[in-house]
């Protein structure tokens, strides 16, 4: 696995590697949720063997934190320079959480060179994080973790001064590449789905082929909870991509 950094003007955005690119199957971009760090993917990067590229945005893990510059534009920039830097073609992006609201808005500019998108237990919403959202996500720990070791107050502050609302629902029918949902359904979790029932219609309503994986013991957190399953269902969509491309 190669873990190095990619430049995107000043900001210096931290990247692992695993495999290597194949004419015949898609490679995977992997981005995680709003405190995650690129080493969150590690399971997927060492799970799956084809393709996979990981990172930590802006203000996350090991890559700088500007003082500004937490716009959704600024994180696709983010985006835009790591496909660059590994030269991605043929690939696939797998947004998890509000990683998946990145993912949303990369793929509604820039399908005509992806080949599919999994999205992860998110609305297609990218939210704006009022003043209580801020404090919330400065204090919270998840699995006995402040937050803060993984992504910067700076950063959180940001999104807070920063991030506006972008409402994808009536865009996301433009999407004409492969699509699957993930969404947890279990009922005794500590962290429920973020995708409630109008807003699973939503899905299949504006996305009739987008398929939906169910998590019947996961709330949010599926690549905790359902750790097997979720790499097996990502090789899964994988493969009927590559199967369609040979």
């Amino acid at each position: 696995m190669k873990s190095f950094f990619v430049n995107n003007g000043l900001v210096k955005i931290h990247v692992l590697e695993n495999g290597v690119y194949s004419s015949k199957t898609p490679s995977l971009l992997v981005i995680s949720g709003l405190w995650e760090p690129a080493e969150r993917a590690i399971p997927i990067l060492s799970g799956i063997s084809s393709h996979v590229v990981a990172l930590s945005l802006r203000g996350r893990g090991l890559s700088s934190t500007p003082e500004t510059g937490y716009s959704l534009e600024d994180h696709l920039s983010d985006i835009q320079a790591v496909i660059n830097h590994c030269k991605l073609q043929n690939y696939c992006v797998l947004g998890f959480s509000r990683g998946a609201s990145y993912a949303l808005g990369w793929s509604l500019k820039n399908q005509q060179n992806m080949c599919g998108l999994i999205i992860g237990d998110q609305p297609p919403i990218h939210t704006k994080l009022s003043s209580e959202n801020v404090k919330f996500w400065c204090s919270l720990e998840y699995l006995g973790v402040p937050i803060l070791n993984f992504m910067r107050r700076k950063a959180i502050e940001g999104l807070g001064k920063e991030a506006e609302e972008i409402d994808f629902s009536s865009k996301i029918s433009q999407l004409k590449i492969p699509v699957t949902l993930f969404v947890g359904r279990g009922k005794e979790v500590k962290i429920s789905s973020d995708i409630l029932d109008e807003t699973l219609q939503l899905y299949k309503e504006e996305i009739p082929s987008c398929e939906v994986i169910e998590f019947s013991k996961s709330g949010h957190m599926i690549p905790d909870e359902e750790p097997e399953k979720y790499i097996e269902k990502i090789i899964s969509f994988i493969n009927k991509i590559e199967c369609n491309n040979v």
